[in-house]
This record gives C-alpha cells, structure tokens and sequence, in this order.
C-alpha cells in the first residue's frame, strides 16, 4: 500500500473525530498512536532494525477495532442521509412501520433495498464514494445478493452485474442463526437441541452428582 493511500486515510480518521465533536488534544493523542508506530523484529534473541508499519496499527491492536467503529459510523450515516433524501429505498417492514436501511455488526454490514436499477446505481455510487475518502475496500468475494422471491429473475441478473455481486438462494446463518426463519421456530432452532446432545451424549453421568451435572450442562449450553 503506498503512502499516499495511507494518507487520505488518516486525514479522513482524522476529520472524522474533529467532526465527532473529539477535542483537539485527544485527536492528536490517537493520530500520534497511529503515525508515530515503529517495529522492530527479534532474531536470535536480538532486535533487528526498525520500521515503519503500512497500516499504522498492528494487528489485534486494542485501539484498532475503536477506530474502526468510528469510520463505519460514516458509512451509516451515509446511508441514512441517502434515504431519508430518496437517494436510496430501503424496504418497509410494514406498511406503517420504520424504513429498514442497513444493519451493522462488526466489520460486517447488511444492506436493505428495494429491488431496482436505479436504486442499486446510487448504492454503488455512495459505496465508491465512502471507499475513496476512507481508503477502505470492500470484500467484493465474500458479497452476496439475496432477492425476494417477487424479484424477477431478470432484473436479479441485472442487479447482481451492477453491484458486481453474486446471487445466493439462501443466505445461510449469521451470527449462529438462520437468516430466513420459516413458519417454525421449532424446525429453525433445532439445531442448537442436536448440538447440545452430540456434546452431553458421551458424559459419564454416574461419575457425576447432581450439582456436577448441572454445573457441566450450564457450563456447555
């Protein structure tokens, strides 16, 4: 990564926290933890030279994950601004219910829209926008289109080529549960019953008292 990547990057951080309403010796104390970083490799139990790491922050920094939330609260700022202005349309979840936009967890975002050309053009648009400012990319390989099943097929192949991702039937689980809930919960939640018993079933339970049981089951489940 070259350096002048890097440095629309911490300008952006930077401008980020100012905007945040950060006083300004508290910006200067985490942007000096960021450009101020050097390392330093041990060989045979000795330190080798000095340098200057790319990204700023190590990896598993403390600070990192800190610094990440704060500039994906551009991200979603972005996109509520965007559909509250019509630029964007997210879906109704009832018909006087709340727009829902997005969702966020992590470094993982979930985007709402109403099935469109236009609408995932200025998706696509604001994306490149944010990308640009903040210096970060997204994972175009691990993205995937989910449609309902109103959806044309057509305008699905269309949609999918715009955003540059691919369509999947069925999105799988997230955060440990199904993303489409069918009309049983119990089928849903399954699962977790057939996980539980292929852990319990090889317990020796006449090796343990009462308490003990309980103890090793509130400790598993």
């Amino acid at each position: 990564m070259n350096k002048a990547y890097d440095r629309v990057e911490w300008d952006f951080l930077e401008a980020v926290m100012i905007r945040m309403g950060f006083t300004e010796r508290w910006v200067e104390l985490i942007m000096s933890c960021i450009k101020m970083v050097h390392f330093s490799v041990i060989l045979n139990g000795q330190p080798g030279g000095r340098f200057k790491p790319t990204r700023g922050l190590r990896q598993g920094d403390p600070l990192s994950p800190y610094l990440f939330l704060l500039v994906s609260e551009v991200l979603s700022l972005l996109v509520l601004k965007a559909c509250e202005s019509s630029f964007l349309q997210g879906i109704k979840l009832s018909r006087s219910g709340p727009t829902l936009s997005h969702l966020m967890f992590a470094d993982d975002t979930l985007i709402f829209l109403r099935a469109s050309e236009h609408n995932c053009t200025n998706m696509v648009q604001l994306l490149n926008t944010y990308c640009r400012a903040s210096g970060q990319q997204i994972s175009l390989a691990k993205s995937t289109v989910f449609f309902s099943p109103s959806t044309p097929s057509n305008l699905g192949q269309q949609i999918c080529h715009i955003l540059g991702m691919p369509k999947v039937d069925d999105p799988g689980k997230y955060l440990g549960l199904p993303t489409i809930w069918g009309r049983s919960k119990r089928e849903a939640l399954l699962y977790i019953k057939e996980r539980i018993m292929s852990k319990i079933q090889g317990w020796k339970q006449q090796l343990l008292s009462q308490a003990g049981r309980e103890v090793l089951l509130k400790a598993v489940v």
